[in-house]
């Protein structure tokens, strides 16, 4: 624990079985440098039977500056590719807060203006509410947060719980772990068009690489779903200070 490294960058690979799928494989990015600078980036695809059922490809990307608990995203970058379509989203922003965001579906560019609602506090992206939400971790050792996000059409909050410290042990990883609880509610009666359900906690522990100390996910588990039980192991990280 303690201040930020000059430099410092996580990458987790999982892979993720939904009920009896080996589903989708993922990668988990987090990157933090000049003690001011955060760089957070995502990426999942579909496999084996569930990836031809659902065949699914998809990446997100924010960047950013931050001051302490002050997390002022730059810009922020989605692409998903389904079956049919080829959608893609960036916001663009000044000082931090989104001005416009322009969505792509297939051929089709249009620009939408952010309306914002000041009674939720904040309007950053998701990846930077994860990017605050992994600096407090480091800092402190605790997943204790509530904040909203904005997508540049709707709000969401999350709220993450740490439930305690156990001994985790899986195929990859193993050893002191703390585990905690995200819930996202989607606001405003929007529906979040997802296989979770935001009524239903996501689990996830949190562990230590063992020679620099940088926090990892080892683990993820949201024990019910409309597809059965869905679980998340990192197989491997790469760390880079």
């Amino acid at each position: 624990m303690g201040s930020t490294a000059q430099a410092l960058q996580v990458t987790h690979h999982l892979d993720t079985t939904i009920g009896i799928f080996n589903a989708c494989a993922e990668t988990f990015t987090y990157k933090f440098y000049n003690d001011r600078d955060y760089d957070i980036k995502t990426s999942v695809y579909t496999k084996g039977t569930f990836g031809a059922l659902y065949p699914f490809k998809s990446q997100y990307h924010s960047i950013g500056t931050f001051s302490g608990s002050n997390f002022k995203p730059q810009s922020y970058y989605q692409e998903a590719k389904s079956r049919f379509n080829n959608r893609t989203k960036e916001i663009f922003y000044q000082d931090g807060v989104p001005q416009y965001r322009i969505s792509t579906k297939n051929d089709e560019r249009v620009k939408y203006e952010c309306k914002l609602n000041n009674k939720y506090q904040s309007s950053n992206d998701l990846l930077t509410t994860f990017a605050k939400l992994t600096h407090q971790i480091m800092q402190t050792g605790k997943c204790d947060f509530d904040g909203y996000s904005y997508n540049g059409k709707r709000y969401s909050r999350s709220t993450v719980k740490t439930i305690g410290t156990e001994k985790l042990k899986t195929p990859y990883f193993s050893g002191k772990a703390i585990k905690c609880s995200y819930k996202m509610e989607i606001l405003d009666d929007a529906s979040a068009k997802f296989i979770l359900d935001g009524k239903k906690p996501v689990y996830f522990w949190v562990m230590r690489d063992e020679q620099t100390d940088a926090p990892f996910i080892a683990r993820i588990l949201v024990e019910s779903t409309p597809l059965g039980q869905l679980e998340s192991l990192t197989t491997k990280i790469e760390v880079k200070k």
